[in-house]
């Protein structure tokens, strides 16, 4: 009977066919809460978000003007599957916000890659690892376009690594580079390709007083290239005692007087080898590294007292 009614409402008109619909839902509610066996699902459902991690950067220029950057973000395991890839320009705040789950897990297992553009860059890279929150990437420092020398300083008696040179590269008074090797004797140097080529740079290397001074003009070739430099101490004679140079351009004179021709000027931290002494002036070698030759050849003369100390 009941039936029969829901019928003849539904074929009156269509505001009855809403009625039939709401009075059917109506009834269904009203059976559930009668039967003991309905299933009722407590609470409610929330949405999820998921966690995310902000990777920002900061570039530090150095005589240089990029026209924009490019930065990349991808698991070290597989460097051609970026997260993300993502342009920069000048001025704008660099920040990739990422889901934290789709980074590597692994001890620094992600990469950001820095392309600065408009000129012969070096890119750059920061390993860092999975975390939520944010990452701030160690500062990226953009240098003018260089060709590279992988150079290495060794002991030449003994072939062992020299550590911690200073390594000054400078052409015509102009310092390009001065930086400090490793404890393997390894010094990645930078030369600006904007040097005049036509004319070699001059490498100098000082041991901190270990070894005399080395000194040497070289032709830098383009790109990267390697080279090993040998140094050795001064192999004293009989009755010879080493001693420092501690003032740059002091001269070593062919003899004792003071008018005497000026061989070559000494500088701070050169050996002298020393065997006689006449007053406040004293005789002695100094080595000399031949470029050409390349080999060592030792040179007599004077030096004044006052711009030498002896050895320890």
């Amino acid at each position: 009977m009941l039936m029969v009614n829901i019928k003849r409402l539904a074929m009156e008109s269509p505001f009855n066919h809403f009625r039939y619909f709401g009075f059917i839902i109506i009834i269904s509610l009203g059976l559930a809460q009668d039967d003991s066996t309905a299933i009722v699902t407590p609470g409610i459902l929330k949405s999820q978000e998921a966690e995310t991690v902000t990777i920002s950067a900061s570039v530090k220029l150095i005589d240089v003007r990029p026209t924009a950057y490019r930065l990349s973000v991808y698991p070290r395991s597989h460097p051609t599957e970026s997260f993300i890839q993502k342009l920069y320009f000048p001025g704008e705040p660099i920040q990739i916000i990422l889901p934290a789950n789709i980074l590597n897990s692994d001890s620094l297992g992600n990469i950001a890659k820095l392309e600065p553009l408009g000129d012969a860059y070096d890119v750059q890279y920061r390993m860092f690892n999975a975390d939520v929150g944010e990452i701030a990437l160690s500062t990226f420092n953009i240098l003018p376009p260089a060709d590279i020398l992988k150079l290495t300083v060794l002991n030449e008696r003994t072939d062992e690594p020299i550590p911690n040179c200073d390594i000054v590269v400078s052409q015509g008074g102009l310092i390009f580079t001065n930086i400090t090797a490793d404890t393997s004797g390894y010094a990645r140097v930078r030369i600006p390709i904007n040097r005049n080529n036509e004319i070699p740079v001059l490498l100098t290397i000082d041991s901190r007083d270990l070894f005399p001074i080395w000194r040497a003009k070289i032709n830098v070739p383009i790109g990267v290239s390697e080279k090993t430099v040998n140094i050795s101490p001064i192999k004293l004679q009989r009755g010879e005692t080493v001693y420092y140079v501690t003032d740059d351009l002091s001269p070593f004179r062919k003899s004792p007087e003071n008018g005497a021709d000026i061989l070559f000027l000494l500088n701070k931290g050169d050996h002298v080898a020393i065997s006689k002494t006449a007053g406040d002036r004293l005789f002695g070698r100094v080595r000399v590294f031949i470029d050409r030759q390349n080999k060592y050849q030792s040179v007599n003369g004077w030096i004044l007292r006052q711009h030498i100390i002896i050895g320890k």
